[in-house]
């Protein structure tokens, strides 16, 4: 049910803003411009929302911990190390709650803007 409200409060929001990328860059609102400021928009929540489901699946962990075993062996920093190996990986670090809604509200953005755009043009 969280996700449901969610989805669809980032998907308003996606309407939203795509009503106000369109006045403010065309100074009007046909239908070709409100499909494509929702595409694009769309399209700027899928990477969102993918960026937070590779950082939550661990694809960074591995990098971080690779970084950290090559300056700890390679230079001379002892106590900065010490702090940066306290410190969290990516996956531990955020909250990522958000990426599923994220996720689902650009994709059905997009597949709404492809069928609209199919059926009308």
């Amino acid at each position: 049910m969280v996700l449901i409200k969610r989805s669809i409060a980032i998907f308003l929001t996606i309407l939203f803003i795509a009503v106000i990328i369109g006045y403010l860059y065309y100074n009007e609102m046909t239908m070709l411009i409100f499909i494509n400021s929702v595409f694009i928009v769309s399209l700027f929540y899928i990477m969102i929302g993918a960026l937070f489901f590779v950082t939550r699946g661990g694809f960074f962990d591995g990098i971080t911990l690779s970084v950290r075993r090559f300056m700890k062996k390679g230079t001379r920093m002892g106590a900065t190390m010490e702090d940066v190996e306290r410190m969290d990986l990516p996956s531990e670090a955020f909250e990522y709650s958000y990426t599923e809604p994220l996720l689902l509200s650009g994709f059905i953005g997009f597949l709404l803007t492809v069928l609209i755009s199919y059926s009308s043009f």
